[in-house]
């Protein structure tokens, strides 16, 4: 090895740290993680700071703040066990020194003096991005020579939260798919099935397409998807990436709950000191339109609750900037988690003490109402109406698949109408006979109140 190559291997002190317009600042590799402005940045009229925790100022922060914002950016669990492997480093910063170039929202890290250069991509086809993705070892050469060719272009430098294994593309105005190289920004994120040794969970790509789809026709605003027959994947389109007139992408700044909320990762889940519901709608408070991403958020819970959504969790929120403020950003990562049994039964966040959802009654959600300042009866009525809109939603998404679908996915499709059927009727079982043995009048459906106490 030379010492430029053994060099390049070596984890730099420290990273600097660009936005869509230039250096924001620098982050050292200190325990815990610091992070400073750049003087440039500081004074840069308009400069923002790159979460609301880390207000601009001179000198070297080092918070809760600036570790959870750039920790919160890898991904989680066996994925960053899987990096680690491969790059050969263990720490947080060692990881972002590796893979920080394309993540969620605005920034690219990079070592200490490396130019920004132009992206790259390597440009495919469907075939072969399943090949990156399905690969058995009949078709090993086949992916080999993709990989032959890749190895002449930078190496990617891309990471994305979470604990699925996912793989960032650039599909062009043709649907045209290209991996992208180096620092490379993507647009979408393909999400191949789930793959575990101790739960059976099939079919999870297919799962996430129809819920995600179901929950557009509930009026939830959600990530762009759609089912990618070739690579059997969920197809997301990145809201985080704008193209511009000149065929480029801008990244758009985005944080997660976890991020804005200066919580790590692996306190992501209310029960282990994570973000509860009531600081998720509190956090609201800094939208540009809070009463409109309030309504959203609490549509969003009642849909979790009535699609047996399980694993949503402060880290499948997020807060992106928009030419009118913060705003809460569309929904991701949603699919069914009931439908396998192997599954832990536990709602991501306590509703009036409660975290198992067949518990749940019309005095949980009174309760939980009267803790957020919001009308009983709006309450209800979110409830009760996202219960009956639910199963005829997800029914007309699986028919609306159901041609690019082979047996399996199919079989997924019929015990997810299902299963979203009993869950909603039964949620909206208990609360009516709550609100009946306290005395409660029920909201009429689709009342036209709004949020207040």
């Amino acid at each position: 090895m030379s010492s430029k190559e053994a060099s390049a291997k070596r984890i730099p002190d420290t990273l600097w740290v660009h936005g869509p317009d230039g250096q924001v600042g620098t982050l050292h590799n200190t325990d815990p993680l610091s992070f400073s402005y750049s003087d440039t940045w500081l004074a840069t009229p308009g400069s923002e700071p790159i979460v609301p925790g880390l207000q601009l100022a001179p000198g070297r922060v080092q918070t809760p703040a600036v570790s959870a914002f750039f920790e919160n950016l890898l991904p989680e669990g066996d994925q960053r066990k899987v990096i680690s492997m491969r790059e050969k480093v263990s720490t947080v910063f060692g990881l972002l020194a590796r893979v920080g170039g394309e993540s969620a929202g605005a920034f690219v890290l990079v070592p200490e003096g490396e130019t920004l250069q132009p992206p790259v991509y390597q440009h495919l086809t469907w075939d072969q991005v399943d090949l990156l993705v399905h690969a058995d070892g009949a078709q090993s050469a086949e992916r080999d020579e993709i990989e032959r060719e890749a190895a002449a272009l930078p190496a990617p430098r891309m990471c994305l939260s979470g604990a699925q294994f996912k793989l960032q593309l650039y599909v062009d105005e043709d649907g045209n798919p290209a991996r992208p190289m180096g620092n490379a920004p993507s647009t979408h994120i393909l999400k191949p099935d789930i793959q575990r040794s101790d739960i059976k969970v099939f079919a999870s790509s297919v799962n996430e397409t129809i819920i995600m789809l179901a929950a557009v026709k509930c009026g939830l605003q959600t990530a762009k998807v759609a089912y990618q027959p070739n690579t059997r994947a969920c197809l997301v389109e990145r809201y985080d990436r704008e193209r511009q007139p000149d065929g480029s992408l801008k990244r758009i700044w985005q944080a997660d709950f976890c991020q804005m909320l200066a919580k790590p990762s692996d306190v992501k889940y209310e029960a282990e000191g994570g973000p509860t519901f009531k600081d998720c709608y509190d956090l609201l408070g800094a939208s540009a339109l809070p009463a409109v991403d309030r309504l959203q958020l609490l549509r969003w819970l009642f849909f979790n609750l009535c699609a047996g959504n399980d694993d949503s969790h402060a880290k499948n929120l997020s807060i992106i900037a928009t030419s009118k403020g913060l705003r809460l950003a569309p929904f991701y990562d949603l699919m069914c988690t009931r439908v396998y049994p192997g599954l832990a039964a536990k709602f991501a966040f306590e509703i009036a003490g409660e975290t198992e959802p067949g518990k749940i009654t019309g005095a949980h959600v009174l309760e939980l109402a009267e803790s957020l300042g919001v009308a009983p009866r709006y309450m209800m009525n979110l409830a009760l109406n996202m219960a009956v809109q639910l199963p005829a939603a997800t029914s007309a998404v699986v028919e609306q698949l159901r041609p690019m679908l082979g047996p399996q996915e199919k079989v997924l499709g019929e015990r997810l109408v299902q299963k979203v059927s009993s869950i909603s009727t039964r949620l909206a079982k208990r609360i009516t006979e709550s609100a009946l043995l306290n005395g409660e009048i029920l909201p009429e459906q689709e009342s036209g109140e709004t949020p207040g106490p």
